[in-house]
This record gives C-alpha cells, sequence and structure tokens, in this order.
C-alpha cells in the first residue's frame, strides 16, 4: 500500500476530541509540564506526582494522535505549491508543530484546541517550506526579507498600478539591496536537465531542447554576410540605397510603407512598390556575384 495512503488510514481510527476531553487533557499536560519545571531531573518525585506525570503523558498522546488529520488537512495545502517535499514530509513538520501546541494550551481561556493548534502547525509547515523546498537553500531571515519584498510590491501595484523596482523596495524596506539580489537570484525556480517541459506524455527532456553550441552561427561568418551586404547595397544607385533603407528600415532610417514614401517621392503607391521590387533584385544580384566572384 502507498504510505501516505497507509498513514490517512492508520490515523483515521483515532476519533476527534470532545470539548470535555480537550478540558481534561489540557489540564493533566499543564499538570505534567508544571511538575517538569519545577523536577528537572526528574529522580525525586513522590508517588503521587509519578502519577501525574503518567497522566499527563498519556494526555499528551491523545491529543496529538486524535488531531493528526487536522495537520493533514493542513500540510495539504502547502503540498500543492510544493516542489520537492511530499506530503509526508510536511505532515511529519506539522506534527512537530502540534507537539508544541498541547504543551502550551490553555482550555480556560475558552477556544478550541484546533482553534489554537492550527497556527503552530502551518507555522512549522511554513518555516519546513521556506529552508527546505528549494534546489538552493535560503536562510529563514533571507526568506523573510523577501516575503515582505514581494508583499509591498503587490500592495505597490494594487495602489499605484506600478511595480517597484527592487531599489525602491530596498529603500523603503531598510533592506541592503546587494543582498535583496541575491535573495531573488537564488530564490528562482531551478529545474532537472532530464525533466519533461511539456507533462507527462513528452518523452523528450530539457537537455534534449539546448542547442550544441558548435551547431550555433558563427560570428566569424555574420561579420562576412553583413561586409558583403555592405558593399553590394553601396553599389546601387542612391536612389534605390535610399529607397531599400527607408523601406526596410536600415543605416538609420525610419521604416516608412509604401504610401508614406510615394508622398515623398510624389509617386502613387504601386509605383514606389514596382521601384522597390527593382531595386532589391538588383540588390540580390549583387550580393549574389559578391558569393561566388
Amino acid at each position: 500500500m502507498d504510505p501516505t495512503q497507509q498513514y490517512l488510514n492508520q490515523i483515521g481510527r483515532y476519533p476527534l476530541l470532545t470539548p470535555e476531553e480537550e478540558i481534561q487533557y489540557s489540564r493533566q499536560i499543564q499538570a505534567m509540564m508544571a511538575l517538569q519545571a519545577s523536577h528537572k531531573d526528574g529522580s525525586s518525585l513522590t508517588k503521587q506526582q509519578r502519577g501525574i506525570m503518567r497522566r499527563g503523558k498519556r494526555a499528551k498522546d491523545q491529543m496529538i494522535i486524535r488531531n493528526l488529520r487536522l495537520v493533514v488537512n493542513i500540510a495539504k495545502k502547502y503540498a500543492r505549491r510544493c516542489n520537492t517535499l511530499e506530503l509526508l514530509d510536511l505532515v511529519q513538520s506539522g506534527n512537530i508543530g502540534l507537539n508544541r501546541a498541547t504543551e502550551l494550551f490553555d482550555a480556560t481561556r475558552g477556544y478550541k484546541f484546533s482553534t489554537y493548534a492550527y497556527w503552530w502547525i502551518r507555522q512549522a509547515i511554513s518555516r519546513t517550506v521556506q529552508t527546505q523546498d528549494r534546489v538552493i537553500s535560503l536562510p529563514v531571515y533571507r526568506q523573510d526579507e523577501l516575503n515582505r519584498v514581494i508583499l509591498y510590491m503587490s500592495q505597490e501595484l494594487a495602489r499605484t498600478g506600478k511595480k517597484p523596482s527592487l531599489a525602491e523596495c530596498a529603500d523603503i524596506l531598510d533592506v541592503d539591496l546587494g543582498t535583496l539580489e541575491n535573495s531573488v537570484l537564488m530564490a528562482q525556480s531551478v529545474a532537472s536537465l532530464d525533466a519533461k517541459p511539456s507533462g507527462e506524455c513528452d518523452k523528450s527532456k530539457l537537455i534534449d531542447l539546448i542547442p550544441d553550441e558548435s551547431t550555433l552561427w558563427d560570428d566569424s561568418l555574420y561579420a562576412i554576410e553583413h561586409d558583403i551586404f555592405d558593399t553590394a547595397l553601396s553599389s546601387l544607385d542612391d536612389d534605390e540605397r535610399i529607397l531599400i533603407c527607408q523601406y526596410n528600415g536600415l543605416a538609420g532610417y525610419e521604416k516608412m510603407t509604401l504610401v508614406a514614401l510615394g508622398k515623398v517621392l510624389g509617386i502613387s503607391r504601386e509605383a514606389v512598390r514596382q521601384k522597390h521590387k527593382l531595386a532589391m533584385n538588383k540588390l540580390r544580384q549583387r550580393i549574389a556575384c559578391q558569393r561566388h566572384g
């Protein structure tokens, strides 16, 4: 059986706590915690005190076991956006938060244990996601800093319609710009070269899509082609050369339409098209002669 499903089946056997049980167990745990604080070594306990300790441990176990489903429900919300962590990894972290919640819960305040434990569980899982769900580890304080910047950017975008730059965020939030830029770089998603670019149905891998540098265009060949084109273009008549440059936006000229060129030259749009076609044919012939000559 799948380990996750096996765990879910196992914890599903335990019923939820009743309000009365929450109060009873909370009192027993608090009594145990107070006794532990006053007797660090645990060697000088009386028989009555050892009974308090046993009841407190049983109560704590029951509080944890019968709230494991709460941890799973919270962990599922985080699992949907995790890259590397599995659901059981998040559950394990959430259980640590649940354990801490049982030690601090005070039933006399009138709220339910699940309401109180929710914050501790979510905090534990959130910290795990921040520190472990990435190939490049980012310290917690750096992640918190980055979260502040992201929140500020979102607020400013909603308020002004303009997204502030990193420099502006660093100045407003009193954050070092160099450190912030480094955090943004490290926080970027990292993909495996063996990953499928289009899902599981795609048989190709990302590494197969990376071009071989040895097959890329040689800069020296580009320079030669550029020289051939310039030489051929300069060999044309001035009117032909300027017409080609204006229509195609070359040699610093702003690109113009046939209609606009017709108005400048005082001829029809069709006449401009014919003149440009003849000039381009002549240019192609000059280029071919240079390549083979």
